[in-house]
């Protein structure tokens, strides 16, 4: 008996590698580097500041973590546009990620942290 329906001639299974592309190791790192920065916040309490210092911290740990992100990804890990399939995938990509991770864990730890009876 030969192999069943979907099996290629000569009954060698072709198998995806489980290796990440260089996009999505910046998507999902991306990830990533918006906890650290919610970490960082929350741990130098910046929170605790007040709305406006709060949200000026917020602002400016986001943008910073974020920039770090982009050299991390262009001189460390060597990608560029070739890897990231486009001129601007290095910045583009994972942004909303990003952003959404880095107000959710930044409120969430806040809440765990600072919260009061």
């Amino acid at each position: 008996m030969s192999g069943g329906s979907g099996s290629t001639p000569g009954g060698a299974r072709q198998e995806k590698s489980p290796r990440l592309t260089p996009s999505s190791i910046v998507y999902w790192s991306r990830l990533g580097f918006a906890v650290i920065a919610a970490a960082v916040y929350n741990a130098l309490g910046l929170g605790l500041q007040g709305v406006a210092l709060g949200t000026l911290g917020a602002v400016g740990l986001g943008v910073l973590f974020y920039i770090v992100s982009v050299y991390f990804y262009r001189y460390v890990l060597g990608y560029g546009e070739a890897e990231l399939k486009g001129p601007r995938k290095i910045i583009t990509t994972g942004i909303g990620t990003y952003i959404i991770w880095l107000l959710f864990t930044i409120i969430l730890l806040n809440t765990i942290l600072f919260a009061h009876s």
